[in-house]
Formats: C-alpha cells, sequence, structure tokens
C-alpha cells in the first residue's frame, strides 16, 4: 500500500511523468500507470452463486403442508420425520437426505412463526413512576405484622420509594401517601412526566 501512496503522491504533488515513477520506484511502467490512474480502490466482492439443492423443487410442497398445519391440532401437525417420510412415498425421484429435510423444516417453520417466541420490548421514558400497594409481613423490633405498603417505582433508573402503612387498608391512606410522595419529588425538584397506578 504505501508503493500505491508513494506513486499517486509523485504523480499528483510531484508533478512526475509516469516513465520518471517507474525509474524512481522501479516498477513497471504498466504497474505505475495503473495506480496512478486508478480511482476506486475499494475491493468488489464476489457475488454468492445460488445453488439450487436437492429440496427445491420440493420447497412449495412443504411450505403448503406446514401452511396448512397452523389449521390442524398440535398432535397432528408435520414433524420433520413426516415430512421425510411422505416426501419419499409421494415422489419416488427424491433423494435429499433426512438431514437436509429437517434443516429446510426448521427454516421453514421459523418464516411462518409456528414456533416463534414473541415479546414486547419494555420501554420506560425518563420521569414515568410506577405506584402499587399490597400486602406484606412486616418486622418491627423482633415482632412480625402483616400490613400494607404503597410502593412508587421509577422504571427508567430503577429508583423507588416504598411506605408502609402496618394495620391499614383504606385507600384514601395510600392516595394521601401519594401525594406525599409528589411533594417529595417536587422538593427535589425530581422530574416526573406519568404516573402508572397497578393497581387501585
Amino acid at each position: 500500500m504505501d508503493q500505491i501512496y508513494r506513486i499517486r503522491y509523485l504523480k499528483k504533488f510531484e508533478g512526475k511523468s509516469l516513465r520518471e515513477i517507474a525509474k524512481i520506484t522501479g516498477h513497471d511502467f504498466e504497474t505505475v500507470k495503473k495506480y496512478a490512474e486508478k480511482e476506486d480502490f475499494n475491493v468488489k466482492p464476489k457475488l454468492k452463486q445460488k445453488r439450487t439443492g436437492k429440496l427445491t423443487p420440493y420447497e412449495d410442497i412443504v411450505k403448503k403442508w406446514l401452511e396448512e398445519d397452523l389449521k390442524a391440532p398440535h398432535k397432528q401437525r408435520h414433524t420433520a420425520k413426516r415430512v421425510y417420510e411422505r416426501l419419499k412415498k409421494n415422489y419416488p425421484e427424491f433423494d435429499a437426505s433426512d438431514r437436509s429435510v429437517r434443516t429446510l423444516v426448521a427454516r421453514l417453520k421459523e418464516e411462518l412463526t409456528l414456533d416463534g417466541d414473541g415479546y414486547i420490548p419494555l420501554e420506560h421514558p425518563p420521569g414515568e413512576a410506577q405506584v402499587d400497594f399490597g400486602d406484606a409481613t412486616f418486622v418491627e423490633n423482633g415482632v412480625e405484622y402483616d400490613g400494607n405498603y404503597l410502593n412508587m417505582s421509577f422504571p427508567y433508573s430503577n429508583g423507588g420509594y416504598t411506605h408502609s402503612c402496618l394495620k391499614l387498608q383504606i385507600k384514601n391512606v395510600y392516595l394521601k401517601d401519594l401525594k406525599q410522595y409528589l411533594n417529595i419529588l417536587k422538593l427535589f425538584r425530581l422530574p416526573y412526566g406519568s404516573i402508572i397506578c397497578l393497581q387501585l
């Protein structure tokens, strides 16, 4: 690469001719010409040729069977082994391996999301709070009490505040505690945007 930069430098900044550069660098004239005139030095990747496999003619048939399975009870759906056996029985010219059929069935099932696990990503914007209350066992001076609590958590920062309300079960107490929390937030100038009450 250093030699290429040198050739281009001599041509562009020192104004040397291609023959002079060839003499200075000791490279062939054609090599000097090639690198002095070249603009794009990116290596073009080779395009992969798509080969047709032994299962290509049967892919649409298998896909149709798996789509029909969506309406069938779970125990009556095609397994890879059943697909392989059915292809061998229905098509005498079929000569693909059991392993390649398993790979095809797994790929098609994933495309059809027969076995796919779904999830919803959790997003918590800053300032959002969740408020919850419930029952818990508290220990005070070595004595256990069953009581209630009010919890306010901030999922974005994993911060939170918990307040115990021993032996009280009145929702007004929770609302009073919630108002007290909001006053604390204002006192410390903590931002909050929305509050989600999980129970009321």
